[in-house]
């Protein structure tokens, strides 16, 4: 009778287990529904939801498949699959995931399982339901753990024949417990406002973007970060990365600690869905040292083009074979009239002819010896040069070669057979073409034109090599990513950008004068005015000109005196 007694009162426990196991599912089926629904109302587009079904319990099927009804009835596009199906990166994704939990080691060794868990997006909510064993107390943070160590930070655990669900604080990994059913917000807090460790490492690679300028003014780049990390109440410890140029970037950063993002923007060849745009273009320009400087008698030619010296010369030889032809048609050398105003008759004695001549020769030789006069002093101001390229094409008729480092331009067609590779760490105005961003070589060639000693003189195209949009690239899974994207579009809106570049030129020019008043105490270099006193060195090559012209002509004055003095003895002899 007891024996019978006891095996009626498991039946009842069992049966009463059961229909409490089965009202548990319903009540979490119906909690799954209404989590959907909230989720779903929030988001415009498609919601997408995968149902994810890991364990090999066929009792689990018909709950499997009431929630999938469920979600079917509220227009949720569902995608399901379970231990054996492979994941395809095709798949859209989700922006919920819910999965049926099976048996502990057997999930955890399950290649396919992994796979889905690696390819939920970071901050995708994601419910694991699973069966609570009592037995085994550590069994939820076993699941968190392996949640977190593929990056899945968003999930709750709730548990399908107990009344317990269980939150996750991130790094440390931390269990927050509920009895009953808690709210939304109590089961997807922000995971990231729950970091007891905010320190992060950034690296860097130092470039125009990342430097210190005048030893206050961090980078762009740097001070983006620095706010961006500030409005999220993190602390960003900065390393500069020192890699080789035959090196990639994730080879340099294995020699380096952890490091969990980098400041750099990066211009990809393909899209990465771990990356941030830039939001603005960024032009690549060509930086060409300005035309050498012209020589003392490519000086004296350079006033006038070719086609005036021709007409200059075709007078005189004119004059030459009409002399030689008529030589009585003028009685005076007209040149020398026109030139320097000697005479060997009065003119008034001459023919019209003569004298008309003469008028047009001293009024043309007038006006040329104003324009030449007028170009050669405006020369001594500012020495003349060869002319500076204006194009690509320019370039390529020079058989100049352009120089690139931090990126690679070899499949720009324009510049085919025209690129090499720049071996130092930083371009320098030193005489060489190079490639880089505008930005960049703007603020060289302001140094440049600027400050003695500082680099050669250089011109920039107006063309751009090509317009490229830069990205900012975190780690997989990174929860930094949206929340930077939206911060850095508002900082964008702002002006912030340009407020920081006036603040950067204002440094530069700050710099400059700096250096320039630095100097001015110091015997090795002064800058009282007196670079820009015209001293005997620049007239030099100018007055031996015209001491050797003016040699020349007194000369030929002295010869065709000598000449005429000897024609009148003879006459007079006679």
């Amino acid at each position: 009778m007891f024996r019978k007694t006891v095996i009626i009162s498991f039946a009842i426990l069992a049966l009463l287990s059961i229909r409490a196991q089965a009202d548990r599912q319903e009540q979490v089926i119906d909690y799954l529904s209404n989590i959907t629904h909230n989720l779903q109302i929030q988001h415009s587009g498609v919601y997408n939801c995968w149902l994810l079904h890991f364990s090999n319990k066929s009792v689990l099927s018909p709950m499997l498949d009431n929630i999938a009804q469920r979600l079917n009835n509220q227009d949720v596009s569902l995608l399901q699959s379970n231990h054996r199906g492979q994941h395809v990166r095709i798949f859209r994704e989700p922006n919920l995931v819910i999965i049926l939990w099976g048996n502990q080691q057997q999930t955890f060794d399950n290649f396919y399982t992994s796979q889905w868990i690696v390819n939920i997006p970071p901050e995708c909510p994601t419910i694991v339901l699973f069966e609570l064993d009592e037995t085994e107390t550590d069994q939820p943070r076993k699941i968190g753990d392996y949640f977190q160590t593929r990056s899945v930070l968003y999930f709750a655990l709730i548990a399908i024949n107990k009344d317990a669900v269980y939150c996750f604080h991130y790094q440390p990994l931390r269990i927050t417990s509920h009895s009953g059913l808690p709210t939304l917000d109590q089961l997807f807090f922000d995971r990231l406002q729950t970091m007891q460790f905010k320190t992060l490492v950034a690296g860097y690679v130092k470039d125009y973007y990342t430097s210190i300028y005048c030893e206050k003014l961090p980078g762009e780049d740097i001070r983006l970060f620095l706010l961006f990390a500030e409005t999220q109440q993190l602390t960003f410890h900065l390393q500069q990365l020192r890699c080789n140029s035959n090196e990639s970037l994730a080879q340099c950063l294995s020699r380096y600690n952890p490091i969990h993002l980098m400041l750099n923007r990066f211009f990809m060849a393909q899209y990465d869905k771990f990356a941030v745009s830039g939001v603005a273009m960024e032009q690549f320009a060509i930086a060409t040292p300005k035309g050498r400087l012209l020589t003392v008698w490519e000086i004296m030619i350079k006033p006038f083009q070719h086609s005036v010296w021709g007409m200059i010369l075709g007078i005189l030889v004119a004059y030459q074979i009409i002399h030689q032809l008529k030589p009585t048609l003028f009685s005076n050398n007209l040149l020398a009239l026109a030139l320097f105003g000697f005479d060997k008759r009065q003119l008034v004695l001459s023919k019209s002819f003569e004298k008309i001549t003469a008028c047009a020769l001293i009024v043309l030789f007038f006006q040329l010896k104003c324009a030449y006069e007028a170009k050669l002093v405006s020369y001594i101001t500012e020495a003349p040069r060869v002319p500076d390229a204006k194009s690509v094409e320019d370039l390529r008729e020079r058989n100049i070669t352009v120089h690139y480092r931090n990126f690679n331009i070899t499949l720009v067609h324009k510049l085919d057979g025209m690129v090499q590779f720049y071996g130092k760490n930083q371009f320098e105005f030193d005489g060489i073409t190079i490639v880089e961003n505008r930005a960049a070589l703007i603020t060289e060639k302001l140094f440049a034109d600027n400050m003695d000693g500082y680099g050669m003189q250089y011109t920039l195209l107006s063309e751009n090599v090509y317009d490229a949009i830069p990205f900012y690239v975190f780690g997989a899974k990174s929860l930094l990513v949206r929340r930077f994207h939206n911060f850095q579009q508002r900082v964008f809106e702002a002006g912030m950008q340009q407020r920081w570049r006036r603040e950067y030129y204002n440094c530069f020019l700050w710099y400059i004068i700096r250096d320039r008043l630095k100097y001015t105490h110091h015997s090795e270099r002064t800058y009282d005015g007196s670079s820009i006193i015209i001293s005997y060195n620049h007239l030099k090559p100018l007055m031996l000109f015209f001491f050797v012209q003016w040699t020349l002509e007194v000369m030929v004055f002295g010869i065709e005196l000598l000449v005429g003095i000897l024609e009148r003895s003879q006459i007079g002899v006679i």
